[in-house]
This record gives structure tokens, sequence and C-alpha cells, in this order.
């Protein structure tokens, strides 16, 4: 089922879903309100929920149906829809006709199915319609995105939030049908918590990030009892890691603070210099960086407690939970949108790092020159990895030399990429390489339907990176970057930290 369906009582699957949202959250806030200490996510929880495929669901579906799986107690934190499970006892011939699977001996394979009883959990995937504002013109968000802001500025866009509902492998007999899928699935899908505790407790791939500048902004340690971003300076102050109870704590209360970077200008663009500490606006700011730390955190085997700093708006979120019906719907899209941000960054360096490869982004100042742009495209998120590092893991033969026939026809020069983590579409049906399939069934939500993930990347000449390295091998000082603030920043950055205290 998907899009504005509605029901008999005249609400729609989305209204009803957003309401299921709404008291699992506050559920969970009014949880942790009796207990702060508590964790946002128990040891019992899931690590981050994916589709049968192995695709991950995006931050604001994880979230929910991570506490789904805690609540339900599901072990496996997979799901799939009901057509996908269906779809599980059936294969293809070289002609397009289905046919029962079977084993060995041709004898016909136990049927998949859901058990009886079960309900389905809803998640939900943002399409994007362009209308030409005076010929009213409908174009594919994918050409709209080629477009110059000149030419954008002539059409509207309207966002449209879908519904799907999946179930959990748990609901199903995959178990005794499929049982070597599950126990695949199983070993897959297991929570790890690959660092230890105490003071031995690290992150190398956050290490490396706050050491070479990688982040969206400088990220800095520094001895003191505060934590917080600021926006004036555009940086993030945290006290050193051994001033922390354990590194665990370190790291996830940095995730907070990552979190609110995210919202500044130019990225995101939810945090204004006007709110005022102790407002609706700050109080919902603390929620999304928040609800963000935790499940970053969940994703990496850690643990997040509420900031304590954060407890006095637990009265405040759980009021507007309960009083403004669009409140958990905008709340949990930008948790989406800054997860995501969050993690697309440490999983590339932790692919660097597990490659052996130190730092193939320039920093920050470098990737501020003006290198040459050849042109902004929506590439496919299982190529990222050969396309920047040459690694063509998991990679079909064919996938690699389509992808090899891209950059030759458009970059015969070589290239320098700059991938837009903000700017994710889970199901394009029209990427810049691979099958283009406009009857795609996107909305199954699997990949074998054609519809694939995809990241907007910016490519830039080549030629022109070494030119770029050498103007600007000396990276401003602190100092530097204050003097470039506007004269007032002393005065708002009081006004404008998030968040103090550890």
């Amino acid at each position: 089922m998907a899009g504005k369906n509605y029901h008999s009582d005249g609400r729609s699957g989305e209204d009803k879903a957003l309401d299921r949202f709404a008291d699992m959250m506050i559920e969970k806030i009014s949880t942790i309100q009796s207990d702060w200490k508590k964790p946002w996510f128990t040891d019992s929880a899931t690590t981050w929920p994916k589709n049968l495929s192995g695709r991950e669901y995006n931050g604001m579906n994880a979230l929910m149906l991570m506490m789904h799986c805690e609540k339900e107690g599901f072990k496996i934190p997979v799901f799939m829809t009901f057509d996908r499970v269906v779809g599980l006892n059936y294969g293809k011939d070289k002609e397009g006709g289905k046919h029962p699977l079977t084993d060995d001996q041709g004898n016909n394979l136990p049927q998949v199915s859901v058990l009886k009883g079960s309900k389905s959990f809803p998640v939900f995937i943002t399409t994007f319609t362009c209308v030409h504002s005076e010929t009213k013109e409908r174009i594919k968000y994918d050409d709209y995105k080629q477009m110059s802001e000149e030419e954008r500025s002539k059409y509207n866009v309207y966002p449209k939030l879908n519904t799907y509902y999946v179930f959990n492998v748990d609901q199903t007999n995959l178990k005794e049908s499929r049982p070597e899928l599950y126990q695949k699935l199983s070993e897959r899908n297991a929570q790890v918590r690959p660092m230890p505790d105490g003071e031995q407790f690290s992150f190398p791939a956050v290490d490396r990030m706050i050491e070479n500048n990688e982040w969206i902004c400088p990220i800095k340690p520094t001895y003191g009892d505060q934590a917080y971003y600021s926006i004036s300076k555009d940086e993030i102050v945290v006290p050193q890691k051994t001033q922390f109870k354990n590194g665990e704590s370190f790291y996830s209360n940095l995730a907070h603070e990552m979190a609110h970077s995210t919202g500044k200008e130019s990225e995101l663009n939810r945090l204004k210099p006007g709110q005022s500490f102790g407002s609706s606006e700050y109080a919902r700011e603390e929620l999304v960086a928040e609800l963000t730390a935790a499940l970053v955190s969940q994703r990496y085997g850690m643990g997040k407690c509420i900031k304590e700093d954060s407890v006095p708006y637990l009265k405040n979120w759980l009021d507007s939970l309960k009083q403004e019906p669009s409140y958990i719907k905008t709340v949990l899209q930008d948790v989406k949108k800054a997860s995501s941000m969050i993690t697309q960054r440490v999983d590339k360096i932790q692919l660097e790092l597990d490659s052996g490869i130190q730092q193939s982004e320039p920093a920050p100042s470098q990737r501020q020159q003006p290198l040459k742009d050849l042109g902004t495209y929506d590439v496919p998120e299982y190529a990222l990895n050969y396309l920047e590092n040459g690694d063509a893991t998991n990679l079909t033969e064919e996938e690699v030399e389509m992808i090899d026939r891209f950059t030759k026809e458009n970059f015969p020069n070589g290239y320098v990429m700059n991938i837009n983590w903000g700017n994710i579409n889970e199901a394009n049906r029209y990427p810049a390489f691979g099958a283009r399939n406009e009857q795609a069934l996107t909305d199954k939500g699997e990949s074998p339907y054609l519809a694939v993930k995809t990241i907007s990347v910016q490519f830039m000449d080549a030629k022109l990176r070494e030119e770029a390295k050498v103007s600007s091998h000396v990276e401003e000082t602190h100092d530097q970057m204050a003097a470039k603030q506007p004269p007032d920043a002393v005065q708002q950055e009081e006004e404008v930290h998030f968040h103090r205290g550890r």
C-alpha cells in the first residue's frame, strides 16, 4: 500500500503511521523521563534495520523500526514487504516467466509466508513532483537537480511522503522454510560492539576525522567542561576523551554536537542565529540531535544516554508530540538527513582505513578551491567505493564495465569527487548509469525492482587538483577564522551554542 490512501474514518495511512510513531516516541521519552540515566536503546536493541536485499533503511525509518524491534522482541532487524515474502517462493526463467522454486531433487521448496495474526509496520519513502510555475509542465526530479539555479527557480517542487508496510523476518516462517537464509541473516545482523570499554575504547574513523579535519566543521577536543557547536565560529568544542567516564561516552556526545552542526545554513539549514536558549525551537533542535546521536551510536555498537542538559526538555518534547500532529514528521525527517550525513562520512573514512588509504579526500580548505565543474550526477550508492577508491568488492563484471564506460565518456582526463551526503534518493529510477525503468515498482521498496539508492555527486577536473593543493597548503588558524566573523559574532556566540555540558 502506498501514497495518501484514505480509510473509512477519513484519515490517511500517513496520518495513522505518524500517530503510531508519535505514540512510540511518547512511550520511549516517558520511560527516559522516569529514569533519564537509561540509554535511548537498551542492550537488547538490534543493529541498523535493513531490507532483505541488505539495503539499509534511512534514518527516519531506521529509528522507528529499531524501536519496533526493541518493543516486539525481534532479534533480526530485517524487514520485507508482503510481496517480497511471496516472491521468495518463485524464480524467473530467461523469458521472464515465473515458476516455483525447487530443491536439487526437483521438489517444490516449502512456502514462505507471513505468520497468521502478524501486523505490518509502516515505513516512508519521499518522492518529489516538479511542476513549471507557468506552463504546468512536469519534469522528473532527477532532471530538475541537473538544472542551474536560474532554471530551477521556474519550477515548484512538491515533496510527497509515501507510506509502505513491512514485516520483520520473525513474523514469517522463514526460519523453518529457508533455514540457511535465516541463519545468514542472523549472522550478518548480529549486534557487535567492535570497541572495548574503558580508556582503550576508540573509534578510528572518528579519530581520523578529528585529526584531519574531515568533518563539515572543525572538531576541537579541549580540556574543559563544555561540549557545544558554535554557529558563529562554525566549530565543535568537546572535552578531551580522558575527561569522560569512558570513550564510548565521548563519541556518543560528539555525535550529538555533530548532529547540531549539520543544521548550519550551508548544509541542512535548520539552525538560526536568533534561536534563544530554552525556546521551543531550541528544544526541538535538541530532540533532533539526541535522536540522531542515539541512532548513530547504536549503528556503531555504542550506547547513548540522554545528555544531562537535555533532560529539562523532556516535558516540552512530550507536550509537542501530543499536541502537534506534524511535530513527529518534521523531527524524523531532520533526523533522517542528519544521521545520513554522519554515517555516510564515517563509513567512507572507515572504508579508506580498511583499504589502507590515509586520506583520499582533500581537506575542507582544499575542497573550496575553484575546480572546473564537470557536472553533477545521481550516482548509484553501490558504485561509490569503486569510483573513489577503485574497490570493486561485491561488484559484478558488468557493473564495473558500466562504471568504467561512464567515467571514460564523461571524464576522460580524470576527476575529483564532491559527494553531497545530504542529497540521497532512496528509490531513484533514473540514475546516472545503470538500469533505468520508468515502470519500476518503487512501492515495493526492494532493490530487485530496479529502483536504486543514489547520492548526488559533483565531478570536477582532476588536472586542477594539485594546483588546488599547493594554493591551500596552509590551513586557517582559529584566530584567522574568528577574524572573518561578522562584528556581532562574539555577541552571538553565547546565544548559538548547541549544547553545553557532558
